[in-house]
């Protein structure tokens, strides 16, 4: 495979491969890993299941899981996958976080770019088996009905990628509704969009809310017209391209019919839900409005009751605040992460709880590790404190005295309880069994605690294994820690989801429930075993807390699709309210006593279960009539004459040797008929009814599982680009890029080719990186060949001239964090100039100038910083940043060495839905004993453009030997209106702004299934810029322009040169269009230039690929 990779990577550069345009910096984020994962994998006949560390019976248990579903999805979307799927387990998100798989990809693509789609997933375990299994099911089924929809052949590959434009919420939904059905998160979300905006509105959703919408979307069609309606649609899909087609076919529903009995199937529920449920009052809000981005974690009120703490979460990056409840005053006692785009979130932390009345526990994630916090209010100190052992902590409580805190927590990917001293190092494991163990909290004045718990017994340690044994009903429990047993108390038994209990006594325990279908706060009385609903809201508690003595209760909740905290100072705990169930709940309920019954097969009674049923149902108090007297038989009997009122059968003759058969007749005993208990009869075996299919079925899910074998790299196509450049010294050409990665993409090879339709001019480069460490290395070989017309000695001597640069590049770079990074990278660099000759024929014999070469060393370093996140095409929010200096050391030669520096900022500012404000600045100089020229004006991709060659010293103007400039000379761009190297000079400083509206989609009220008119865009802008050669150009006394009159100076012995003082900076104004047109992102701009205060005609320019 190695041998392969290298050859394909020489092929690659001995035909060549190109380079991206210099003045298209690229920026990107980055990874950081904290540990190295030593990878092994199980096979089985459809999963191969990696896994690192002791998880080797983790894997197992998820290979089998998976085999067990693997039929149910398929026969749901209808699709077999054609290669066998390989699931990467992490032990936890934060684990995760350190992958690089999908760090380069870009979903929003353009210019011919085909993404390939393949068989890997990664998994995180979140810290208990419930969720873990739901993990698997929504990444295994996203995988394959991307597959579907967007894999198979190279040929449906291409086809796909250009002409497939489905909905967010059409292949999430699907993956959704798959792994969860009709799930509280989605039912409580459709509700409230159905109360607040309209259904178009929410079918253009983007990230979760359109997976959420997706979700509720299949689960209306399955609940109306059956689950085979998924896998119908699905297929006609992808054969049509187009979903607003194919619903209609396979349903026979129209496509806006559909919609409207989707919105009336959950108004109607909103509408009933509204009747009998409550949003919280808007004078209970607590948080002040915040973005979208914001998640609570959690929320806890001091025991005093005069502080409250809560924990903010904005994409990975955390924010721990205290806010006082008698002054307002708010301090942020903790902050960190790092804020993450299209990856995993752990939003469970950061943990908190309060030890006293002045001392907050907190536990966080730092470098890759658990850190537990206590924070003294009265010393303003942190004590900090390792919890490296555990993979996920889930909850942190502590007993009244704040010496003792109990945590669940994951190790070995099995969720227990452990008990944890806040002074000293020491630990003690609870509990030890597969089951979840969940939200442990101390009973006030006892040595007990309560918790969640999804275990079917008492018993707190057994050997039970297999995910087929956990269930998704979580009840109450309770354990005396000074009783020493292993046994536990249950306290509630539902067929809900019980959890995040506090208990105000022995007696009284307040938890979070979901048994009407949408989670509140109950209580539940141990003594009297009853228990009373408390609250009625219409969207589930998501978090909470209680201060018995001050009558506060504060929750975490989304109301009007914004998650908030709200604070009630004055709870009545003694409320009782009863809220029937909502129809997700009702649905559910029957369908699990559907299919218990499935489970339990009608059984025909027997005599002997007849009668002693009918034996039971009378009861000892029975009065029973007395005895009939009856008198003595008078009638004389002849010998051998049969009284059938008295006949007595005789027992038949045991077998021989059947010793239980002889019994004595003196031995038996007169028996109650109430007591008799009559013996099992005999069953017939049934008869094996199992057909060949069934009995194979069987044996494919006990099929062997194989391993564990070592991971290997295994490298795999990551993409293909095919695009068209139009590039400012070769014209027109044709450029083919492709990525390579091996599985984890720990090893990335990009290679590729640009080729002038001449066949001479091109570029080729080939770049492998490392980055399976903290730092990340690279090797990058460039070649780039230029021939060049130029005029030698006047307009009858032109020479072709050939330009080549070779450059190998060593690198090394240091992520500082997900978004910054800092590198260095020397390289050895070689230049060669070679003359043609004369396009003319002479009469002479050719003469060719000298060829000239030369050996550069260097290095170039830079820090980059990128926030910025694609949200469609050619729109971006955030901020990226480039700031760079490189050193061209001439060897055996100083007088051609020279340096550069520059500086890239753009900032992405969204003003409205998907309106962005863009904004660019650079900045940049040439220094040095032989400093190269910027050429400003023009913009990249530009198809017609000119190429100004005029001018004193113009680096692109004749020379009588070779031209220096040439292959080191920047194209400073974006100035429209105006030609390549309008100005030229050793500095230049240019700044844009543009106004980017997605009209189409800003407008819309629905989805757009045109792809033309959904990636269409409007824009407004402005460029100025300025480029020079010494100071700075600051007003019209500081030249930037010299001219030669005359400019042909053949024959004249005199060179007068001209200074215009004119304004040294250009600039121009105005307006463009964008779309996307068979796979290639084509703009439209009509600008006015600015030149020396003088307004010229527009210039209309047409050109490929994203803006800035």
């Amino acid at each position: 495979m190695h041998l392969r990779v290298i050859f394909l990577l020489s092929g690659l550069l001995i035909s060549g491969v190109a380079q991206a345009q210099m003045a298209r910096e690229t920026f990107g984020k980055n990874r950081i890993q904290y540990k190295d994962f030593d990878w092994n994998f199980i096979s089985s006949e459809n999963f191969d299941v990696y896994y690192y560390g002791d998880r080797y019976r983790v894997a197992s248990e998820t290979v089998q899981y998976l085999e067990s579903e693997f039929d149910r999805i398929t026969d749901l979307i209808g699709y077999p996958p054609y290669l066998k799927t390989k699931v990467f387990l992490y032990n936890s998100v934060t684990d995760l976080l350190q992958s690089n798989m999908g760090l380069t990809y870009n979903r929003f693509t353009a210019n011919g770019e085909t993404n390939f789609i393949k068989p890997y997933v990664e998994v995180a375990h979140p810290g208990t088996l419930t969720d873990f299994k739901q993990e698997l099911l929504l990444k295994v089924s996203d995988l394959m009905v991307n597959e579907m929809m967007f894999g198979g052949s190279l040929k449906d590959m291409f086809q796909n990628s250009v002409l497939l434009n489905l909905p967010e919420w059409f292949i999430d939904g699907a993956s959704h509704y798959i792994a969860y059905g009709w799930s509280i998160e989605m039912d409580d979300y459709v509700r409230q969009v159905m109360k607040k905006k309209s259904a178009n509105r929410a079918l253009k959703s983007t990230g979760k809310d359109a997976a959420l919408v997706g979700q509720s979307i299949w689960n209306y069609i399955v609940e109306k017209y059956g689950k085979s309606s998924i896998s119908n649609i699905l297929n006609y899909t992808r054969i049509i391209r187009n979903e607003q087609k194919s619903i209609p076919t396979t349903l026979g529903v129209p496509y806006k019919k559909l919609m409207a009995d989707w919105e009336n199937f959950y108004s109607t529920m909103e509408q009933r839900v509204s009747q009998i449920y409550q949003p919280p009052a808007d004078s209970l809000q607590f948080s002040p409005r915040h973005r979208s981005s914001l998640i609570y974690t959690t929320v806890k009120l001091s025991p005093d009751g005069r502080k409250i703490a809560y924990a903010e979460t904005d994409r990975g990056r955390f924010t721990v605040k205290v806010k006082s409840l008698e002054n307002d005053q708010e301090t942020t006692i903790l902050s960190g992460g790092n804020r993450v785009i299209h990856h995993d979130v752990d939003y469970r932390v950061p943990l908190l709880s309060w030890a006293d009345a002045n001392t907050l526990g907190v536990i966080v994630i730092r470098n890759g590790d658990y850190v537990f916090w206590l924070y003294d209010f009265n010393s303003r100190s942190k004590i900090p404190r390792e919890l490296g052992q555990y993979s996920n902590i889930r909850s942190l409580n502590f007993n009244s005295n704040g010496r003792l805190a109990v945590i669940s927590a994951d190790v070995g990917g099995q969720n227990d309880l452990f008990l944890l001293s806040s002074r000293r190092d020491r630990t003690r494991r609870l509990t030890n069994d597969i089951f979840d163990d969940l939200d442990p909290a101390f009973v006030p004045n006892s040595s007990s605690i309560v918790f969640s718990s999804n275990r079917t017994t008492d018993t707190l340690i057994n050997t039970v294994r297999g995910h087929q044994n956990i269930t998704e009903n979580y009840n109450l429990f309770m354990l005396n820690l000074d009783s020493g047993t292993t046994v536990g108390k249950r306290i509630t038994n539902t067929l809900s989801k019980d959890f995040s209990p506090r208990a105000q006594d022995a007696n009284n325990v307040y938890y979070l429930s979901d048994q009407r279908g949408i989670i509140n706060l109950f209580r539940f009385n141990v003594e009297t075993g009853i228990y009373s609903q408390l609250t009625n809201f219409s969207s589930s508690i998501k978090d909470y807390d209680l201060n018995f003595q001050s009558n506060m209760l504060a929750m975490v909740m989304n109301k009007d699709l914004t998650e908030s905290i709200f604070l009630n100072s004055n709870f009545n705990f003694e409320r009782q309210i009863f809220t029937p169930s909502t129809r997700r709940k009702e649905v559910q309920q029957a369908r699990v006593l559907t299919e218990k019954r499935k489970k339990e097969p009608e059984q025909k009674m027997s005599v002997k279960d007849l009668i002693n049923q009918r034996l039971r149902e009378k009861k000892d108090t029975t009065t029973r009539p007395a005895a009939v007297p009856v008198a003595p038989d008078t009638v004389k009997r002849t010998p051998g004459e049969v009284n059938t009122d008295d006949y007595r059968f005789e027992e038949p003759p045991a077998p021989q040797g059947d010793a239980r058969k002889l019994v004595k007749k003196d031995t038996l005993k007169a028996v109650s008929p109430d007591q008799f208990v009559f013996e099992d009869e005999v069953a017939k075996k049934p008869q094996p009814t199992e057909t060949f299919l069934t009995r194979y079925m069987r044996a494919r899910e006990n099929s062997r599982v194989l391993g564990p074998f070592p991971y290997k790299a295994r490298f795999s196509y990551e993409n293909l680009v095919t695009n068209f450049v139009v590039d400012q010294l070769r014209g027109f050409s044709m450029r083919v890029e492709t990525q390579m990665n091996d599985m984890l993409e720990n090893f990335q090879i990009f290679g590729g080719i640009q080729t002038a339709f001449d066949f001479k001019s091109g570029d080729v480069f080939g770049e492998i990186q490392y980055i399976k460490h903290r730092l990340d290395l690279s090797v990058r070989f460039d070649r780039k060949v230029v021939f060049w017309d130029t005029e030698i000695l006047s307009q009858d001597d032109i020479r072709k001239q050939k330009y080549a640069w070779q450059k190998l590049e060593f690198g090394a770079s240091l992520p500082l964090t997900v978004r910054t990074r800092v590198s260095l990278k020397p390289f050895l660099g070689y230049t060669r100039f070679t003359d043609q000759g004369s396009q003319f024929i002479s009469f002479g014999p050719p003469i060719f100038l000298p060829t000239q070469q030369q050996f550069y060393g260097g290095a170039r370093v830079e820090a980059v910083y990128d926030n910025s996140l694609t949200t469609g095409m050619n729109i971006i929010e955030g901020t990226r940043g480039k700031i760079s200096a490189v050193n061209y050391q001439a060897l055996g030669n100083n007088q051609k060495s020279f340096s550069q520096v520059f500086i890239d900022v753009r900032h992405y500012q969204k003003i409205y839905k998907e309106i962005v404000f863009a904004v660019r600045g650079y900045a940049g100089t040439f220094f040095g004993n032989s400093p190269k020229k910027y050429l400003l004006g023009g913009i990249d991709n530009w198809f017609g453009n000119t190429l100004n060659t005029a001018g004193q010293n113009n680096p692109m103007g004749p020379v009588a030997t070779f031209n220096e400039n040439l292959l080191f000379a920047e194209f400073a761009t974006t100035l429209r209106g105006f030609d390549y190297g309008t100005l030229y000079g050793n500095s230049v400083a240019i700044a844009s702004a543009e106004l980017r509206l997605p009209l189409v989609r800003a407008l819309s009220g629905g989805p757009i299934s045109s792809n033309f008119f959904r990636n269409m865009q409007f824009i407004g802008f402005y460029d100025i810029g300025s480029s020079w050669t010494g100071p700075v150009p600051i007003n019209t006394q500081t030249s930037v322009r010299n001219r030669i009159v005359p400019e042909n100076t053949t024959g004249s012995p005199f060179v007068v040169e001209i200074k215009d003082y004119l304004n040294p900076w250009l600039y121009s104004y105005g307006v463009g269009f964008r779309s996307m047109m068979l796979g290639y992102y084509l703009k439209l701009d009509v600008a006015w230039p600015v030149e020396n205060y003088q307004v010229k005609d527009p210039r209309f320019m047409v050109s490929l690929g994203f803006d800035f």
